[in-house]
């Protein structure tokens, strides 16, 4: 199983996400479903859309690998995350590794 990943999947999940739940919201507002049913078929439509383009946008993830990010954004990566974060990966508060990105001024 790769794990590295599974962990990549979900983070740029959680990521696609938070751009998924701002167009639902935008949408409910101006359409005013009444239907949860309706709401839940936008939201898997809406997340099976940005997940796959915002993972093959900004990640090298593979078509396949970015369909598993649309159904990960609708399921909620962030809940699947934290589930397996203590039991199979290291929380981001454990992380000792930090990023840097180096600036160069130039004129």
């Amino acid at each position: 199983m790769n794990i590295e990943l599974i962990k990549q999947v979900l983070i740029v999940g959680i990521a696609s996400g938070i751009v998924s739940t701002g167009i639902v919201q935008k949408i409910k507002e101006g359409f005013k479903f009444k239907s949860s049913k309706k709401i839940i078929l936008l939201s898997f439509i809406t997340s099976m859309i940005v997940g796959p383009l915002f993972s093959l946008s900004f990640t090298d993830l593979t078509i396949i690998n970015s369909l598993w990010v649309g159904i990960v954004t609708f399921l909620g990566a962030d809940t699947i995350y934290k589930a397996f974060e203590d039991k199979i990966f290291k929380s981001f508060s454990s992380l000792d590794n930090a990023i840097t990105i180096e600036r160069t001024d130039e004129e």
